[in-house]
C-alpha cells in the first residue's frame, strides 16, 4: 500500500473535532481552577468569621452586658426627657402678659391653664365693678394674644369687693418661644 495515500486521507479529515476536544478540556481545567480558588476563598472567609465570633464572645462579657443595659436605659430616659422638652410650651409668657396687663387695684388669686385649648381661667378680686370692667377692657385691647374673654362668675364679697372668674382664649403663639 502506498503511504502517501494514507497521509492524504488524514489531511482530508476535518480538524474541528480535535480543536473542540482541546477547547473542552481547556474550559474544564479553567472551571476546576475557579472552583478551587472559590473554595479556598470560602474557607478563608469562614475562618475569619469564626475568629470574629470568638473575639465578639471575649468582648461581650456579662459585666459589659450590664453596662450596655444601663447605658441603653439612660439613653431611653434622655430620649423621653428630650421629647418632653421639645413638646413643652412656655407658660412664662402668660405670666409676663398677665403681669403687664393687670391693673393696680385688681388682684388675681387663681390661675388655671388649659394649654390644649389655649385657654386660661383667672380668678381674683377687684375694688369695684368699674375696675373689673376696665381690667376686661385692657385685656380685650391685647389683640395680639387674647382672642376672646368671657366672665364666668362675679359676685360681691362681704367687704364690698368684686370676686370674679374670667376665661381667656389665647393665641397659641403666647405658648411658644
Amino acid at each position: 500500500m502506498d503511504s502517501g495515500a494514507f497521509y492524504q486521507l488524514k489531511d482530508n479529515q476535518s480538524r474541528w473535532p480535535s480543536v473542540m476536544l482541546y477547547l473542552a478540556i481547556f474550559l474544564l481545567a479553567i472551571v476546576f481552577l475557579i472552583y478551587i480558588v472559590l473554595a479556598l476563598k470560602v474557607n478563608i472567609d469562614t475562618k475569619k468569621i469564626n475568629d470574629l465570633d470568638i473575639k465578639a464572645l471575649l468582648y461581650n462579657t456579662p459585666e459589659q452586658k450590664k453596662v450596655e443595659a444601663k447605658v441603653l436605659a439612660y439613653k431611653k430616659k434622655i430620649d423621653d426627657v428630650s421629647q418632653i422638652i421639645n413638646n413643652h410650651k412656655i407658660s412664662l409668657n402668660i405670666f409676663n402678659f398677665i403681669e403687664k396687663k393687670t391693673l393696680p387695684s385688681v388682684w388675681f388669686s387663681n390661675l388655671s391653664i388649659l394649654e390644649a385649648k389655649n385657654n386660661i381661667n383667672l380668678g381674683g378680686e377687684s375694688d369695684n365693678m368699674a375696675t373689673l370692667s376696665n381690667q376686661i377692657k385692657v385685656l380685650e385691647e391685647s389683640k395680639d394674644y387674647v382672642i376672646a374673654i368671657s366672665v364666668l362668675n362675679s359676685q360681691i364679697t362681704e367687704q364690698g369687693k368684686i370676686k370674679f372668674t374670667l376665661s381667656l382664649t389665647l393665641n397659641p403663639k403666647i405658648f411658644s418661644y
